[in-house]
């Protein structure tokens, strides 16, 4: 605790004035096409201090005197976004610090944060840390869906209704996503303010897409607002951007419509289209209706466009990280499926992007608008905690103080464009509230051998022999037998 007592006057007067914002440091995986670093624009965020912010409405202000360690895995979840071990001069470092500091000076309790091992080997730590009740873990930030049924089914994690000092009403909890992925009315995995944005989205290049303005009857960002940003729409605007360079064919050398990785970034398609892997059915138990009588005709008429789409000389997606990529950045693609943490590279480039949500299946969807897959981690409560209390309250404060933390991170996504381009931000602001989750995709691994959660781009791959009917006999009778199985122990 001593760094926070040393945390004089003249560094919470740093935090209020900053003329610029350090080079980019990585939240989570760099983009694979560039390590460089740049400064980026001045920043406009300014950090609010505890003085400046209401405290929070119910919890009182005491003195535990004590440590709340977090637990982080790094593969989905940028630690520096959670926390930082100490002030430096850059802006998400002190906006992430200064949210430390309110929480010490609020509760009395210094945040210890503890980067956990990768998605394969994060799981049994923490469930010797729980199972030996030594309190060396606090509230672990999770994977998205590796290890989840074994934590829950193996009784290593706490309900969070039943944790006090947390407030799932509250605004800085999204309660809708969390109740999609409770089971039986408990919520054990959390998602609040304090998470930080982790989605594929469609990124473009703003200069090429000036050369198409004419073919359209609005921007981009009017096609996304009217609710006129559909599959067909996205697919139109690539192949316009297709040009066979030399002639000879489809080849690395032309220009293409889309470019990225043909795998995770394709499941997105199914739940922007509004289908779900898996929901409750009216028993209250979970059923696969993916390819139901509801879905099966918008599922297969799914898979066929983007096989086709995938095919086609406007994109150029490839399946595993070995192949060769069509460099967005370096203006080889029109479009990108790209991760929301690969935008922080791509302001160190020649580059005016513009960000999108993943397209909706057709207009008729405008009733449930926008739908963005969510893949980074959950809060996540052990069943054992030294002061429940302690733990509840710290992680309802670090919640509600993470609004300058959000608001600096935009930054780091989107650089200058911030105040160059609202309507990007805008765009970030609709994506993260249409973050969804899909009960079948948090407790994947519970049926992990049927490949369920990767069946879209399983089936899209422009090699792929299987069809929908085929690979949906072999998985549907299976998935749903191994869910209920997994259900049945969980009271």
């Amino acid at each position: 605790m001593n760094k926070f007592k040393r945390f004089t006057s003249m560094m919470l007067a740093l935090l209020l004035v900053f003329s610029s914002i350090a080079a980019f440091v990585a939240c989570n995986e760099k983009d694979d096409e560039s390590d460089s670093t740049v400064d980026t624009a001045e920043s406009k965020v300014e950090i609010t201090t505890e003085a400046e912010k209401d405290i929070h409405p119910t919890i009182k202000k005491k003195n535990y005197n004590d440590e709340f360690y977090l637990h982080i895995l790094p593969d989905v979840n940028p630690v520096d976004c959670y926390w930082v071990e100490e002030s430096s001069n850059e802006m998400l470092t002190e906006a992430v610090y200064a949210r430390q500091r309110m929480v010490y000076d609020y509760l009395g309790v210094e945040v210890q944060g503890i980067k956990t091992g990768n998605y394969s080997q994060y799981i049994e730590p923490f469930k010797t840390a729980v199972k030996n009740k030594d309190g060396s873990v606090d509230t672990l930030i999770s994977h998205v869906h590796t290890g989840i049924d074994g934590l829950i089914g193996e009784n290593y994690l706490m309900d969070l209704n039943l944790v006090p000092g947390v407030e799932l009403d509250s605004e800085h909890w999204n309660a809708e996503f969390m109740e999609n992925i409770s089971i039986n009315d408990h919520m054990f995995l959390g998602y609040n303010n304090l998470n930080i944005l982790y989605t594929y989205v469609v990124t473009y290049n703003k200069d090429m897409m000036d050369k198409y303005d004419d073919s359209f009857d609005e921007t981009i960002y009017e096609m996304v607002d009217n609710y006129h940003w559909t599959l067909d729409k996205m697919i139109s605007i690539s192949n316009l951007a297709y040009i066979d360079i030399t002639n000879d064919g489809k080849t690395l050398d032309d220009q293409f419509g889309i470019s990225g990785l043909h795998w995770v970034p394709f499941c997105g398609f199914l739940h922007s289209s509004n289908i779900n892997l898996v929901e409750m059915n009216e028993e209250g138990g979970y059923s696969v209706v993916v390819y139901n009588d509801l879905n099966q005709s918008k599922t297969s008429s799914l898979i066929s466009i983007l096989k086709d789409f995938a095919a086609s000389n406007s994109a150029w997606f490839w399946p595993n990280g070995s192949d060769q990529k069509v460099s967005f950045t370096g203006g080889k693609s029109l479009m990108a499926l790209s991760p929301s943490t690969s935008l922080p590279s791509y302001t160190n480039y020649e580059l005016s992007f513009g960000v999108l949500p993943y397209p909706m299946f057709d207009e008729a969807q405008a009733n449930v608008g926008y739908r963005s897959l969510q893949w980074g981690g959950y809060v996540c409560v052990p069943s054992y905690v030294e002061d429940l209390n302690m733990v509840g309250e710290t992680i309802e404060l670090l919640a509600y103080f993470s609004d300058n933390v959000r608001e600096v991170y935009y930054e780091k996504l989107l650089g200058k464009q911030v105040a160059d381009s609202p309507d990007d931000r805008r765009m970030l602001d609709l994506i993260w509230s249409s973050i969804c989750s899909d009960f079948g995709q948090t407790y994947y691994s519970v049926v992990q051998k049927t490949s369920l959660l990767y069946m879209v781009p399983k089936l899209t791959l422009p090699t792929a022999t299987q069809s929908i009917a085929s690979f949906m006999a072999s998985v549907d009778k299976s998935a749903d037998k191994l869910f209920k199985a997994y259900l049945s122990k969980i009271k």
